[in-house]
Parts: C-alpha cells; sequence; structure tokens
C-alpha cells in the first residue's frame, strides 16, 4: 500500500501530463467537478473532496463518505488528519487554490458525526457547492468513479485554475 504522500504524488503526476484532456470520462461527474475546483466563493469544499478521496485511496476499505471517526463504524476514518497531515503540504508546495486551513474546522463541518450523503444538509455556502461535493463523494461510493481518477482529475483542475491565475 502507497503512503498518502505517494498517493498524492501518483495524482499530481498523473494530472501534470494530461493537462489537456480529463481524467474522468463520464461527462456529468466532470461537469461536477469543475463546479466545484472553479467556485471562487468557497474554497474549503474541494478540500473536503481532496481528502475524503485520499483517504480512499490510500484505505480502499474505507467508507468515503464516512470522514468522522466519532461514527465508530470499522469503515470511518478521520477526514481532519488527512487534511492537515498531506492535503495542507500538498496544496502549499503546488501551490494549488484551496482554503488556506482544513475544512473540517469550517462551520459546515466541524462537530459533525455523520455520513456524508447527498441529503445532508450542511449548512455551508453556496449549498449547492456542497451539494455537488456530497454527490461526487456517493459517485465514488457507488463506483461510479474510482477515488484514484477523481483525485488526479481534481488535482488536474486545480493546476488549470492555478496556472489561468498566474
Amino acid at each position: 500500500m502507497s503512503s498518502p504522500s505517494d498517493v498524492l504524488a501518483i495524482a499530481f503526476e498523473t494530472a501534470s501530463t494530461q493537462l489537456a484532456e480529463p481524467i474522468v470520462n463520464e461527462p456529468e461527474i466532470v461537469s461536477r467537478l469543475e463546479y466545484v475546483c472553479r467556485n471562487i466563493q468557497n474554497r474549503a469544499a474541494v478540500r473536503l473532496l481532496l481528502a475524503c478521496l485520499l483517504a480512499k485511496v490510500h484505505k480502499p476499505s474505507v467508507d468515503i463518505r464516512k470522514p468522522y471517526t466519532q461514527i465508530g463504524d470499522t469503515d470511518c476514518y478521520s477526514g481532519r488528519t488527512y487534511d492537515e497531515a498531506y492535503i495542507n503540504a500538498f496544496i502549499n508546495k503546488h501551490e494549488l487554490p484551496c482554503n488556506p486551513t482544513t475544512a473540517f474546522l469550517t462551520p459546515a463541518l466541524r462537530n459533525r458525526n455523520i455520513i456524508l450523503t447527498p441529503d445532508v444538509n450542511l449548512v455551508g455556502k453556496p449549498p449547492q457547492l456542497y451539494q455537488q461535493v456530497l454527490q461526487l463523494l456517493t459517485d465514488v461510493h457507488n463506483n461510479r468513479v474510482s477515488a484514484a481518477d477523481l483525485l488526479a482529475e481534481t488535482v488536474r483542475f486545480l493546476l488549470i485554475v492555478r496556472n489561468e491565475k498566474r
């Protein structure tokens, strides 16, 4: 099993070498992801997505929708740990347009211990942004897209957005 840092390095390499073409072949998923990555109102949602995807690629047995250890199931994980320990350094190293602090301390996500499904109202703004993230997590859970491909695709979009602003 690769380390989380190795998983991120592979995602970055894949994204960097395929900037011109989508990695994911499902247009609906790509469109949803682009909305999340390009949303300038809220940069925490994409960081939430990165942390959850990283956890799922690193430990395939986890349920991507359960980023809270307080849930208590054997397939839950600490999304905040993945976010703070790995995503933070990764986005800083590559200057990716994400929230500067963990997504799990934002009002929409702190003090939660629920399964993140599309019917959950996270009370985050804009609401549609969080709905798109929850649907992407469900897409991975339902095997519509692999976590590794969606992670690389997320990095690809963030690189595109970063490069457009330079």
